[in-house]
């Protein structure tokens, strides 16, 4: 659904995460198209919340992998290798905003 707001961030996160990587282009950037491709099947998993959520984290995950194998690989880090980190912070709005309509669901379905 693309009128809730976790669909936004989660698509940006996606252009954002391709974007990295065709600005950088090394081998290491395979772990952004592994984001780019998380986040946009994340998008079409409306309906199970709960897996959307773990996917969002896993995505958090693989873009903090991508920094350590940066800091291995590579000892100076440009600007560019900022976005990433923007990335993981969509992702982690994405997550809360997911978590959110979960306990919203959760709670409606008390009521009843």
């Amino acid at each position: 659904m693309i009128q809730r707001k976790q669909t936004l961030f989660l698509l940006l996160a996606a252009v954002l995460a391709l974007v990295c990587f065709f600005v950088r282009l090394t081998w290491l950037d395979v772990l952004q198209i592994v984001s780019a491709a998380l986040s946009s099947t994340t998008i079409f998993l409306y309906k199970k919340r709960i897996l959307q959520a773990r996917l969002c984290l896993v995505g958090i995950v693989v873009i903090f992998a991508w920094y350590v194998g940066l800091a291995v690989t590579e000892s100076e880090i440009s600007t560019i290798d900022c976005l990433p980190m923007v990335n993981a912070i969509l992702l982690q709005m994405a997550r809360k905003g997911i978590t959110d309509d979960e306990k919203l669901v959760r709670s409606m379905d008390r009521i009843r």
